[in-house]
């Protein structure tokens, strides 16, 4: 096979999965899995987070939590009220593309940081069947790389 053809995609298949990690240095990356913030976020959207505290959370913002919920986990949704909740800031959120207000309440412990911005349709590159696919990608160049340097070694000591 040809080694520049292997390197390529050895090359190309890194830098997809990557490159999320290196541009976005310093900041949590999150997929969006459903449609509850349609318009604005929609599946497979790359969520950049700043991580923050609940005091710089203001109405409007979107934010991501952990709700706690087993089958829901994290979740990015609309602050749409900050209250105190005896004695603690507290934030009720919503979906965008939902009719009410979620049923839980956000407090500083369940709050994972604010929606910096958002790349359409990258998360797909960070989603477990790809990302396999992608490892395994780089696994087998990688190997085939080293066989045909190795066999290129070989040829030329031989000679």
């Amino acid at each position: 096979m040809n080694k520049t053809l292997i390197t390529i995609g050895l090359v190309v298949s890194v830098t997809l999965l990557i490159f999320p990690f290196v541009l976005y240095y310093g900041n949590d990356l999150m997929i969006v899995t459903s449609d509850s913030m349609i318009p604005i976020l929609k599946p497979n959207d790359l969520l950049i987070v700043q991580r923050t505290e609940i005091d710089k959370i203001m109405v409007g913002d979107i934010i991501v939590f952990n709700s706690h919920i087993e089958g829901i986990g994290i979740v990015a949704h609309r602050a749409i009220e900050k209250f105190d909740d005896n004695g603690k800031s507290a934030i009720n959120t919503q979906g965008d593309n939902v009719d009410e207000a979620d049923a839980w309440i956000v407090h500083e412990e369940d709050l994972i940081g604010k929606v910096e911005g958002n790349v359409s349709y990258i998360g797909i590159l960070l989603v477990d069947p790809v990302r396999y696919t992608l490892v395994i990608i780089i696994i087998v160049t990688a190997i085939s790389l080293l066989r045909e340097i190795t066999s290129e070694a070989k040829l030329q000591k031989n000679k």
